[in-house]
């Protein structure tokens, strides 16, 4: 009988999402990053932000705000679009 290889990448990203979440808990023990890191890295994850919250011990308020300023910081700036820059 022949595998499904749609299954066993499933199976991959599942295992690895499990990965990522147990060292995101270690590295959160060892003090070796940052909270906003550690939700970063756990949001890749797929996990929920309540999730993410038990995991880091912190509340889902705190993640949603770390996730919201992420997204903003890695957007690019928006100029004003009532100057073209052309000479009239």
């Amino acid at each position: 009988m022949a595998k499904n290889p749609a299954a066993d990448l499933s199976d991959v990203v599942v295992q690895l999402r499990i990965t990522n979440r147990l060292l995101a808990t270690q590295l959160k023990s060892s003090g070796s990053m940052k909270q906003n890191e550690l939700i970063t890295l756990l949001a890749t994850t797929g996990a929920t932000t309540k999730e993410i919250a038990a995991i880091l011990d912190t509340t889902a308020a705190t993640v949603n705000v770390a996730l919201y300023r992420l997204k903003k910081r890695s957007q690019p700036a928006v100029k004003d679009s009532g100057e073209s820059g052309e000479d009239a």
